[in-house]
């Protein structure tokens, strides 16, 4: 498939029929789909008796509030690996230096 061609994608979301046009791989596009569908029905299953609308916004929410925070982490983690590199960088030049 090339990069202008897209797929159409039917998945089910809180009961709703949805067709999606994407160049995401369709497996992948199903998996998002249940774990958003999924997340949908914990906020009903917890929260006895939130509307609809209430229970998708906090679905939203709780997805938006795991992505910010997996950013966090990555930003963590590349921040210590650059620290790391020019450490070892460092430490190599010091042996060239040496030698």
């Amino acid at each position: 498939m090339t990069e202008n061609e897209k797929n159409t994608i039917i998945v089910k979301i809180f009961n709703q029929e949805l067709k999606l046009r994407t160049n995401e791989p369709s497996d992948y596009v199903r998996e998002v789909a249940r774990y958003v569908d999924a997340k949908i029905y914990e906020i009903i299953d917890s929260s006895g008796g939130v509307s609809s609308s209430k229970s998708i916004i906090l679905a939203t929410l709780n997805i938006a509030d795991e992505l910010f925070k997996e950013k966090e982490k990555l930003e963590n983690l590349m921040q210590k690996l650059e620290e790391r590199s020019k450490i070892i960088a460092e430490n190599i030049s010091e042996i060239e230096i040496e030698t």
